[in-house]
């Protein structure tokens, strides 16, 4: 997922205190003013896998971390598993962070549970985000749905003109996930092929403070296809978002036999229209050893690269 604020930071200068700054004031216009059309919680939800595969949405929901792509992927979880990831969304901000922990569990044969909880922020602001989502398989098409607690806070600034503090900011709204998966089996000469759709913040959801209408997040909408062969995995996928179209696409293979997996991955977002549009790259790795995972991606953006690109890593634990 992509917004306003994010194609903004590609103008800021590399002086860490201003990019602050600069990040401080787009939160605050993201939270309260009525003109912006808002979405901050971007860093909910991630997964350094699916970072390092260009966010594609069916690839990207293998792992405890994964589910907020596709929540009907928890319909083939088969053993319970733990991911705790942590990034740095803009590099070049030191205070700027972003972690969550998830736990899916399986329910029965054919359905599964996600639990999740991520912050993003820095001293002065920050947001939570709260999920739980479901998945379940009628046969070979999987549905799931992703409950969202959406909670964001910031606290007040001392007054330009030396008038006192500001208030102190928060607000709680509520969102909505939801995703299909139809498993096609071999088809065109690969071992697995599926393909499925998407909808993120079904109920678009009101994160402004004063409620009005530039607080509301968009929804996004998308298709994807998935394919595989033996253990190289590609998918791409293109969505649409307030006026963007969005196009993804990655792909992942291990090294030789071993458990050593590379990743890469492309984003590319416009609405066609101005010069209001993003490209990003990413790339990454990952190990598993026995039931212990790990995984990281360094995220280049292409129009902003002041902001240093992004980090992201995440270990996960299956039992």
């Amino acid at each position: 997922m992509t917004n306003k604020m994010d194609r903004n930071q590609g103008k800021v200068v590399t002086q860490p205190r201003l990019i602050t700054a600069v990040l401080v004031a787009c939160f605050a216009m993201v939270v309260s003013g009525p003109a912006v059309q808002a979405q901050f919680f971007v860093d909910a939800g991630k997964s350094a896998r699916a970072m390092g595969m260009g966010e594609v949405f069916l690839a990207s929901s293998s792992d405890a971390l994964g589910y907020g792509y596709s929540p009907a992927s928890l319909a083939s979880v088969e053993s319970a598993s733990v991911g705790i990831g942590y990034g740095k969304p803009v590099a070049a901000v030191s205070e700027l962070m972003s972690s969550q922990v998830n736990l899916i569990l399986p329910v029965g044969d054919t359905s599964g549970l996600g639990l999740g909880v991520s912050y993003s922020g820095i001293d002065v602001a920050s947001d939570i985000v709260a999920s739980a989502g479901y998945g379940m398989a009628l046969g070979n098409l999987c549905v799931g749905g992703n409950l969202k607690i959406l909670y964001w806070s910031m606290q007040g600034q001392d007054n330009a003109y030396g008038a006192g503090t500001d208030e102190d900011l928060s607000k709680v709204s509520f969102s909505l996930d939801a995703s299909a998966e139809m498993m096609m089996g071999a088809m065109m000469g690969f071992d697995k092929v599926s393909v499925g759709a998407y909808v993120q913040d079904a109920i678009m959801p009101n994160i402004s403070e004063s409620g009005a209408d530039g607080g509301q997040i968009p929804i996004e909408v998308g298709l994807g296809l998935v394919v595989q062969q033996n253990n190289l995995v590609i998918e791409g996928d293109a969505g649409y978002n307030d006026g963007n179209t969005i196009f993804r696409a990655g792909a992942e293979t291990p090294i030789g036999g071993s458990n050593l997996k590379i990743r890469s991955g492309f984003e590319f977002e416009s609405d066609f229209s101005d010069e209001l549009e993003r490209a990003d790259l990413g790339l990454g790795i990952g190990y598993a050893f026995s039931s212990l995972l790990f995984d990281y991606a360094y995220i280049v953006p292409f129009a902003m690269k002041a902001t240093s690109g992004k980090h992201f890593v995440s270990f996960g634990f299956s039992f």
